[in-house]
């Protein structure tokens, strides 16, 4: 059975050293993406793919757009960096946001936490190439409260769920 082959029941999962104990359910992105989320990240109605928890400390949104000037382009480390970096740094040097040391890239993601007042805010990008369109997928999670070690394991964990319909 493979890692993501089961998101509907108690889960317990191992990833960079961080144990989880998730319920996952899956979700339809815009008609194109399958995605899991943890149960307590309870949709509501929106211009994107917003959710939250009960206590609305936690909110995150999704959202999914074309790259039409890119469509083959190969997906790797490289791409991630030249998609996100930049955009990371105006963050920090005109956004006055503070930067956790938790930068990650890899050749299917790219992940990156900031401090935002009482906040702190855990960003995730992927791509895929979906019927010869180029799909980038971001995932913004706004936390109330301090850094939290097992949100960016979390994310790479929703990340690989996403399957296209």
């Amino acid at each position: 059975m493979g890692l993501f082959s089961f998101f509907n029941s108690k889960k317990k999962e191992e990833k960079e050293g961080f144990e989880f104990v998730t319920d996952f359910k899956k979700h339809l992105i815009d008609n194109i993406l399958i995605v899991n989320l943890p149960v307590n990240w309870i949709p509501y109605k929106s211009d994107r793919f917003r959710a939250k928890t009960d206590d609305e400390k936690l909110q995150m949104s999704l959202v999914n757009y074309e790259n039409k000037e890119k469509n083959n382009v190969v997906l790797n480390s490289q791409f991630f960096k030249d998609l996100k970096l930049e955009l990371y740094d105006v963050f920090v040097t005109e956004g006055e946001y503070e930067p956790y040391d938790d930068l990650k890239i890899s050749d299917s993601f790219i992940t990156k936490s900031f401090k935002v007042d009482d906040e702190t805010q855990y960003y995730y990008t992927t791509a895929r190439n979906v019927n010869g369109r180029l799909i980038i997928t971001d995932i913004i999670v706004r936390d109330i409260g301090g850094y939290d070690k097992k949100m960016q394991p979390l994310l790479q964990i929703i990340g690989h769920s996403m399957a296209v319909k």
